[in-house]
């Protein structure tokens, strides 16, 4: 099941593993995320969406999104991750954080991968060395390696994807799209002529989450939105959100978000 990750992850990560690596569930914070491959192949299954990465390519995670990494068939992996909030890179960079947001999936051609690696480089060594100013001096990068994101990334990416990954693609896409309908095992089965235990198994070793588990992603997501936008009585969110039991609506909501419905909506209510 999909949980509520605590921040506590520090600005800089540089991470490497020699083994298989699956992550054990999916889950979201409420900062952003900027993963780049530095070596090896990964999986990685971002809101409705399913990446996989090669060495210097970059997913950029909104907060509040849920995603999962998979190199379950990799055993050499190393990446780097940065992990920040609004405060941290200013109103300045609103434009490129958009721009981020609704392309997620970044390649480079391979004259402009240094450029990358040298800006990387360059926040990695006031990571370590933790000089007066150095906050300031990797923010001041960190801008830096936004705007060279945005001049030289490659406008038509290719995510590689094919065969059976296309199929679940295309799954993972509708049930986002149709989270109020019936989702059953049998239903999708039947309107992607899968057999229902292939099917099964096959989004889960695709996308390393369970079915079940991404409908109730779907579904919970479409829930903040009506939430915080309606004045619309839980009961109602709940069963327009594909839920007949407006109880286990409030418990999954709760097991995700790590907050029941109610106080979530109280919390973030806009002006409706």
């Amino acid at each position: 099941m999909a949980i509520y990750a605590k921040d506590n992850i520090e600005f800089f990560h540089r991470s490497k593993r020699n083994k298989p690596y699956r992550m054990p569930v999916a889950h979201f914070h409420n900062k952003y995320e900027l993963y780049f491959l530095v070596k090896g192949k990964t999986k990685y299954f971002i809101e409705n969406e399913i990446f996989l990465l090669s060495p210097y390519d970059m997913i950029f995670v909104p907060k509040g999104v849920f995603h999962k990494t998979d190199s379950e068939e990799n055993y050499d992996v190393e990446r780097v991750l940065f992990s920040f909030d609004d405060e941290f890179i200013g109103e300045d960079l609103n434009e490129y954080i958009t721009e981020l947001i609704n392309n997620k999936y970044i390649q480079f051609s391979g004259e402009n991968i240094y450029k990358i690696e040298d800006i990387i480089n360059k926040i990695e060594k006031e990571s370590i060395k933790k000089q007066r100013g150095y906050t300031d001096m990797q923010k001041l990068y960190f801008k830096q390696l936004i705007i060279t994101i945005s001049r030289y990334r490659i406008k038509e990416n290719n995510t590689r994807l094919n065969g059976s990954y296309l199929v679940i693609q295309d799954i993972v896409k509708y049930i986002s799209k149709n989270y109020n309908q019936d989702l059953s095992l049998n239903s999708l089965s039947k309107k992607y002529s899968i057999s229902p235990n292939h099917l099964s198994k096959q989004f889960k070793n695709v996308t390393g989450v369970g079915l079940n588990e991404y409908i109730n992603i779907s579904r919970i997501t479409a829930a903040e939105k009506l939430l915080v936008s309606t004045n619309k009585p839980i009961t109602l969110v709940a069963t327009e959100c594909g839920f007949n039991d407006s109880n286990y609506f409030a418990a999954v909501f709760k097991k995700l978000k790590g907050i029941t419905p109610k106080k979530y909506s109280s919390i973030n209510k806009l002006g409706v």
